[in-house]
């Protein structure tokens, strides 16, 4: 299947062939158009494939999602401190107020 700006290009241009044959060629005076200017609809067309495109990524997340980076990725263990020395020292002076 094309993408979703080749679609709407066939249409808009299926619409646009029609538009001219259904004035000259047919002879009735109408068109699929109806009065609709077609740089109006090449625009309407153009935030259509926009949304369309945003609905398709949407879809990609959904089906593959982004694999999230672990938690020790994300944290700096060199940035923490060892508390081990602090926990030592505080330990007898924590006991000490408790008398």
């Amino acid at each position: 299947m094309g993408k979703n700006t080749d679609v709407i290009g066939v249409i808009l241009l299926l619409f646009l062939v029609s538009g001219v044959l259904g004035d000259k060629g047919r002879g009735s005076g109408r068109s699929l158009l109806g009065g609709l200017e077609p740089i109006g609809l090449v625009s309407d067309f153009h935030r259509m494939v926009g949304v369309m495109d945003k609905l398709d990524s949407m879809g990609q997340m959904v089906i593959n999602p982004p694999k999230l980076p672990e938690p020790s990725q994300l944290i700096n263990t060199n940035a923490i401190p060892n508390l081990d020395g602090i926990i030592e020292m505080m330990g007898p002076l924590l006991s000490n107020l408790n008398k």
